[in-house]
């Protein structure tokens, strides 16, 4: 029964997300809600760009009927505390997508943004913020200690609340941003984001014991971009815009806290877009430039200049996401996976310096951003 209410889960996220998918494409049309090709894009013809509105349909549909399927199963059944969790994660997804979404059709300034992704982020830590307890009904989604290789675990918590509420704000804000920053080419984002949620689900199923009923989240995530990429791969006939990018960022910065920290999953399947961000802040800003800045020196843009296609491109990403995800399964120490991420930024690292020194950087932006 706990099969198929997680299946169930994963089914209906993609069924919804794939019925909805055509009639938001035509409303998109029809409104003028398209990104229109130019020197500052890749695509070549006007597409719709707020696809994301089905994702998250699909993952809400999902979410919400696995409240039913706890029927099936006691060990399926959620506490008071976990339902409030999924409380506060819903509110804080909604009011990344509704401001997300505005800035979709009308071009926000950038710090208004940001400072409602990191408001969201509060909104996910509810009443830690202001109990700062570990009490249950005090305590909302918050990374309060993670495994760190050598000193064992590191406890945030017991450090300083303010310091376990700085990371919580900084890795669910920084989610939403690499997720976001990762949308530039056809299925990018989407994909890499599925890798992460099965990633994350299998995870949470092998502890000891399994989180069953935390397992909904990550399935529900990957379902829903499972019904999108149907529509989104190359070449694609929507995009997500920064309603899906930036919703989806967040739902899986809390997917990989929400059931105990994951950091390490997280880190090693999102590992490559996670560098490439670190490393267009730095350049950008030693430039004297902007990190907000839009521009085509992501890594996948540069990969397009060398000669390869956008298929490849993506493909490349999505084998390398899932490679580094399988290491993360394997029951190794944390110091082995450190060792696999270290690897993993090396390989990257020498990529983009090689991809930066055979292309220039052309001035303008493309899809994707803060």
């Amino acid at each position: 029964m706990i099969t198929l209410a997680l299946t169930t889960t994963f089914v209906v996220a993609f069924v919804v997300t794939l019925l909805l998918t055509p009639p938001l494409l035509r409303l998109s049309e029809r409104e003028g809600w398209v990104a229109q090709p130019g020197p500052r894009h890749i695509h070549r013809r006007p597409t719709p760009t707020v696809g994301g509105v089905a994702i998250i349909a699909g993952f809400a549909a999902a979410l919400l009927l696995s409240f039913g399927l706890e029927a099936l199963d006691p060990r399926l059944q959620r506490s008071p505390f976990e339902a409030m969790r999924l409380g506060l994660l819903l509110a804080g997804a909604s009011l990344v997508a509704l401001v997300s979404l505005l800035d979709d059709l009308y071009d926000l300034p950038v710090l208004p943004r940001l400072l409602v992704q990191i408001l969201a982020a509060l909104v996910a830590l509810g009443p830690y913020v202001w109990q700062q307890s570990l009490e249950p009904e005090a305590w909302g989604i918050v990374l309060t200690a993670f495994n760190f290789p050598f000193v064992q675990q590191v406890h945030l918590h017991n450090l300083s609340p303010w310091l376990a509420i700085g990371a919580t704000v900084f890795w669910i804000v920084g989610m939403q941003n690499m997720v976001n920053w990762a949308d530039g080419l056809d299925g990018l984002a989407g994909g890499i984001t599925l890798i992460a949620a099965l990633v994350l689900a299998l995870h949470t199923l092998t502890l000891d014991p399994p989180q069953h009923t935390i397992a909904f989240l990550p399935l529900a995530l990957a379902g829903a971009c499972a019904g999108f990429l149907i529509f989104n791969f190359h070449p694609a006939r929507t995009f997500m815009g920064d309603v899906g990018a930036m919703t989806l960022g967040y739902i899986l910065g809390v997917s990989a806290i929400i059931g105990g920290a994951k950091l390490a999953t997280a880190l090693l399947v999102m590992g490559l877009p996670l560098i490439d961000m670190a490393w267009l802040i730095l350049t950008r800003t030693l430039r004297g430039g902007s990190a907000a800045q839009s521009g085509r020196d992501h890594l996948h843009h540069r990969l397009l200049d060398l000669g390869m296609s956008q298929r490849q491109v993506v493909l490349s990403y999505y084998a390398l996401s899932a490679a580094f995800g399988a290491i993360a399964l394997l029951p190794i120490s944390p110091l082995f996976k450190l060792l696999a991420l270290l690897m993993l930024g090396l390989l990257v690292f020498s990529v983009i310096l090689f991809a930066a020194r055979q292309t220039a950087t052309p001035r303008g932006g493309v899809r994707g951003g803060l």
